[in-house]
């Protein structure tokens, strides 16, 4: 009876500041639950047309740090971070997203719960959604 091993799915990206490994003098790769993480936070912290190309990439939050402090805006932000994860990263299963405000810091707290495509191991993101000063 011949026996198959199922090879475990690997996702991998690049670092972002592209510096080289200082050894090999490669470019240095994460891979897995880290890449799809360092992916989603990238969405998140980026705005509508400010990536040449693809205007529409971004779940455009910045602007909402503008509106009044609300449970809605906490709905409408909350919205946006499922509509642009699902929208530019398919190698995540949203399990749950948690917006609260922070009025002393004119900030939004976001938390994303998600898995990895093949994965079952959830993986926790929180990200500070602040004013550019």
């Amino acid at each position: 009876m011949a026996t198959t091993t199922r090879k475990e799915e690997t996702y991998s990206d690049f670092k972002s500041n592209i510096d080289p490994h200082p050894i090999r003098r490669d470019l240095v790769k994460i891979t897995n639950a880290d890449a799809i993480t360092r992916s989603v936070r990238s969405i998140l912290l980026t705005n509508q047309y400010e990536r040449f190309g693809q205007p529409e990439f971004g779940a455009g939050l910045q602007h909402y740090l503008f509106e009044n402090v609300s449970r809605t805006t906490e709905g409408l932000i909350r919205d946006a971070i499922i509509q642009a994860i699902g929208n530019y990263e398919p190698r995540a299963n949203i399990i749950e997203v948690y917006v609260s405000a922070r009025p002393d810091d004119n900030a939004y707290a976001a938390t994303v719960v998600f898995s990895v495509v093949s994965r079952l191991d959830p993986v926790t993101l929180n990200v500070l959604l602040e004013r550019i000063r």
